[in-house]
């Protein structure tokens, strides 16, 4: 566990609606057929990355026409699991899921032989809002008594946060900043954690994404979601858009899952690169995938970007991370 108090900016995020095309007939002309897939994952087994793949993985190796073997490479802040995919992906037979802003964090803030350019964007596949969570006993009612509070008692409130080197942690320091706050900033080893010290009482408050943290939405509720609107008022307990209740102009701030291919991929297999990409569409309108998501209350979560948002969105993170890490160079350390 890391303790960390701080003050700074937000590097926000955007999210593109659900806008999907393309048929599983597509990628018909190109070699994938007798073809298995390395399927990576940033993360350990359970986490999101690997929760997200695996509900995925079905439909998109039938829309691919091929197989898959999903394998978790977790730990070294994600670097690990996107240089397995790179050193493999030439080919195009190996693919990795990942998170704007993680993959952004895994080269910035560690010493690694890759960059953003060593990836060619597949699509975005969902996105986890971000939401402030407090325990249903609160003496907090809504987000404008949790910031008034914030500010009679600085560094007092502790809020957890899955690590410092995520979205959550990030809109918590540009709440820091432009709120004219001081809060105590716990960041913990994953999400579960994270989660699990709000209902034991060990902090007060959780920055969480919404559907990552429903596993403890009987014991909590939500004050605040940090985005322009509320498209997911029925498992966010219709909470307001934190601008909208405080009358200030935040950045939206979310975690966008996402799959990658290799550069070398889209540059010297471009027939392979775009069956991928096509067969990426293809599943995120899939009848039972989007059925089996909607069992979960979780059908929301998805959130399609072509390749050419995905880099727009990846490469305005990578901004916004060098902007904090130039007014603090050990903004995200433990």
């Amino acid at each position: 566990m890391k303790r960390h108090t701080t003050r700074t900016i937000l590097a926000g995020t955007a999210t593109v609606a659900l806008a999907l095309s393309g048929c599983a007939s597509d990628s018909e002309g190109t070699d994938f057929a007798n073809t298995p897939l390395r399927w990576v994952v940033s993360s350990a087994p359970g986490g999101g990355f690997d929760t997200t793949t695996r509900q995925l993985e079905p439909a998109f190796t039938e829309a691919l026409g091929t197989t898959a073997t999903v394998e978790n490479h977790e730990g070294g802040g994600y670097a690990i699991g996107a240089q397995t995919m790179l050193t493999n992906g030439a080919d195009c037979t190996s693919i990795v899921t990942h998170g704007i802003p993680h993959l952004n964090f895994s080269y910035m803030t560690q010493d690694v032989d890759y960059d953003l350019a060593s990836f060619a964007p597949v699509g975005g596949i969902s996105i986890e809002p971000g939401v402030i969570r407090v325990r249903n006993d609160s003496q907090w009612p809504d987000i404008q008594a949790f910031v008034d509070d914030a500010k009679a008692r600085p560094g007092q409130i502790k809020i957890s946060v899955s690590d410092l080197q995520s979205n959550n942690y990030i809109a918590l320091l540009q709440m820091e900043r432009d709120l004219g706050i001081d809060l105590n900033i716990i960041g913990y080893d994953g999400g579960g954690p994270s989660r699990t010290a709000l209902v034991s009482g060990e902090v007060d408050a959780t920055h969480a994404g919404v559907f990552n943290s429903l596993a403890i939405a009987d014991d909590t509720r939500v004050i605040a979601v940090s985005q322009p609107e509320n498209k997911w008022p029925d498992v966010t307990d219709n909470a307001p858009p934190i601008n909208e209740a405080l009358g200030v102009d935040l950045p939206a701030n979310a975690s966008n899952y996402v799959l990658f291919a290799s550069a070398e991929c889209r540059d010297n297999n471009p027939e392979r690169y775009q069956a991928l990409v096509d067969a990426l569409q293809t599943s995120l309108e899939n009848e039972e995938y989007l059925a089996n998501l909607e069992q979960l209350g979780e059908q929301s979560k998805v959130s399609y970007l072509t390749p050419d948002e995905l880099e727009a969105l990846a490469q305005e993170s990578q901004d916004n991370i060098e902007q904090l890490l130039e007014a603090n160079p050990n903004a995200f350390a433990g």
